[in-house]
């Protein structure tokens, strides 16, 4: 049974920003900071902002052998420089930002809506897992994240089993084989009047914007993109990509 808990869409008091249009919208990326993996102590599942976007929540797991959460961490970011500081919970401003980013519609538009299915694949090529090493059900220890020889063993070994996925006016903008759908991971809705997603599209995990006709832009120079967040007036575009065993905070500049 595929296990899927999408937030509850909370719009109180949320002021609408202009629509995005993929055609013309333009992300700029920075990155900000680099991390090891092992000092993250899991794999990416969630990044948040606080509602002045002066703050970043970062959210990471160490998995069981079934993929499912044995311990969460959680962390702040500063934006500007990159300072990371442990926390022993997610704070309230995260939870809040989380009922409009992980809801199954987007902000606004209950018709927007995303697709959930599984597959039963047989001898299928498979792309690198949304978690690493530990979402193909391997015993590889998660906090390593996923490695350059992972990449080609994905992209080369075929592999049986459950598919997880989440599609958007027809595109994937989620897939975990042989594990539960994390929402949060592949994507996040943009704020209240934009009718956007963002998401990490299959295979190499480039960065996609989708407006509300389905048009798409693959933003250039990205890879490995897990959790992207949008600021709640829109303006910016944080995201971790995951490259080897290392980890890096993108900002990006968001202009429409």
């Amino acid at each position: 049974m595929m296990h899927l808990l999408f937030a509850a869409l909370l719009l109180v008091g949320q002021t609408p920003v202009a629509p995005i249009s993929a055609k013309d919208v333009k992300v700029t990326p920075k990155p900000v900071a680099e991390f090891e993996m092992s000092k993250l102590r899991g794999v990416i599942r969630r990044l948040s902002w606080n509602a002045d976007a002066t703050l970043l929540y970062l959210q990471t797991a160490e998995l069981r052998n079934d993929a499912l959460p044995k311990e969460l961490f959680h962390y702040t970011l500063d934006p500007k420089s990159g300072d990371l500081k442990k926390l022993d919970a997610e704070p309230a401003w995260s939870v809040d930002y989380s009922q409009w980013k992980l809801g199954q519609s987007a902000p606004g538009e209950p018709t927007l809506k995303i697709e959930v299915a599984s597959e039963t694949r047989r001898n299928a090529a498979t792309s690198l897992p949304m978690a690493g090493e530990m979402a193909r059900g391997g015993g590889v220890d998660p906090t390593g994240g996923a490695s350059a020889e992972s990449v080609m063993a994905a992209a080369q070994q075929s592999q049986s089993g459950t598919a997880n996925l989440m599609r958007l006016k027809g595109q994937i903008v989620g897939e975990w084989l042989n594990q539960p759908i994390v929402p949060g991971q592949s994507f996040g809705w943009g704020p209240l009047g934009t009718a956007a997603i963002a998401y990490a599209e299959p295979n190499n995990r480039q960065l996609v914007i989708m407006d509300k006709s389905g048009e798409r832009k693959k933003i250039s120079d990205t890879k490995g993109v897990y959790a992207p967040a949008f600021t709640a007036d829109a303006t910016k575009l944080a995201w971790i990509e995951v490259r080897g065993k290392k980890a890096t905070l993108v900002i990006g500049d968001v202009s429409k």
